[in-house]
C-alpha cells in the first residue's frame, strides 16, 4: 500500500507547485492570511513549518520576520524551497513530522501545519501525537495554526472528479474514493512528450484522514491548547490555538 511519502516521491512532488499557479502569488496569499490572523513576530522568534512542501508558508513566515525550520518528507520539494529562499532565515529538514517534533531543538513561538497537511498523517492517533509534540515544543503562549480540508461530507458521482491543473503539456485530475475513516485520493497526471507530442498517463493514490473541525478542536483542547480562532470557508478549515496560557474568550466564524 503506497504511503503519502511514496506518492509524492513517485508522482506528485514533480508537479506539486504547478497545482497552485504562480508561486510568488501563493506566498503573498499565505503571508496575508498570517497577517490577518495577527501572527507577526515580536522580536526574534522561531517558527516550525510542518509539511512545508515547496515553501508557501515557510517563505511567508520568514518574510514576516520568523526564523523558520521547514520540515517535509520530500527531498524534491525541499530542494525547490532551498532554491527559492535566497537569504531568508529558513532551515530545511527532511524527515517525518512527528519525529522532527520529538528531536531536541529550539523552543518555537509558532508552529504551522497548513495546506491540508494534517489529513496526510497516518492515523488519528498520529494527529494527537502531533498536537502533543507541538505542545511540548512551543513556548508558553505559543501558537499553532492548522488549515485542512473537511472531508467528512462525501461528494457523489462526477463531483468526485476534481480538476487540478491544465496547461499545454500537463493535465492533472484528482478522484476521491471514500472509506469510513479515510479518503483514497487518486492523482491522475497526463503529460505531453516534448519530442513526439504524445500524452502519457501517470497515476498513484494515497489516503487522507477524514477529520471534522469539531474533532480536531476537541483534540487540541485535550492536548492543552486553547482555541483562539476558527473559520470554515468553502470546506477549508482554519484553526489558531494557543499553548499553555489563559487567552480569554474564543472567537469563531464558521
Amino acid at each position: 500500500m503506497p504511503t503519502v511519502a511514496d506518492h509524492y516521491d513517485k508522482l506528485l512532488a514533480e508537479h506539486y507547485s504547478r497545482m497552485f499557479g504562480d508561486h510568488d502569488a501563493k506566498v503573498a496569499e499565505q503571508r496575508a492570511l498570517l497577517e490577518r490572523l495577527c501572527l507577526r513576530p515580536e522580536g526574534p522568534s522561531e517558527a516550525i513549518d510542518l509539511g512545508c512542501g515547496s515553501g508557501f508558508q515557510s517563505l511567508a513566515l520568514a518574510q514576516l520576520g520568523f526564523r523558520v525550520t521547514a520540515v517535509d518528507t520530500s527531498d524534491k520539494l525541499l530542494a525547490e524551497l532551498a532554491a527559492r529562499r535566497g537569504q531568508l532565515p529558513i532551515e530545511t529538514v527532511q524527515g517525518d513530522l512527528l519525529e522532527a517534533l520529538e528531536r531536541s531543538g529550539p523552543v518555537y513561538e509558532l508552529a504551522v501545519c497548513m495546506g491540508d497537511t494534517l489529513p496526510h498523517l497516518g492515523s488519528k492517533a498520529d494527529v494527537e501525537r502531533m498536537f502533543a509534540g507541538c505542545a511540548r515544543r512551543l513556548a508558553p503562549g505559543g501558537r499553532l495554526v492548522l488549515t485542512f480540508r473537511d472531508l467528512t461530507r462525501e461528494l457523489e458521482g462526477a463531483d468526485r472528479f476534481i480538476p487540478v491543473h491544465d496547461s499545454a503539456d500537463v493535465i492533472m485530475t484528482c478522484f476521491l474514493e471514500y472509506e469510513p475513516e479515510t479518503v483514497k485520493v487518486h492523482d491522475l497526471v497526463h503529460t505531453r512528450g516534448r519530442e513526439d507530442g504524445r500524452w502519457t498517463l501517470s497515476a498513484s493514490f494515497y489516503r487522507k484522514l477524514r477529520l471534522s473541525p469539531d474533532w480536531v478542536s476537541g483534540r487540541l483542547e485535550a492536548a492543552g491548547f486553547r482555541l483562539l480562532h476558527r473559520e470554515i470557508a468553502r470546506g477549508l478549515v482554519t484553526l489558531v490555538a494557543r499553548s499553555g496560557a489563559d487567552v480569554g474568550r474564543d472567537t469563531n466564524s464558521d
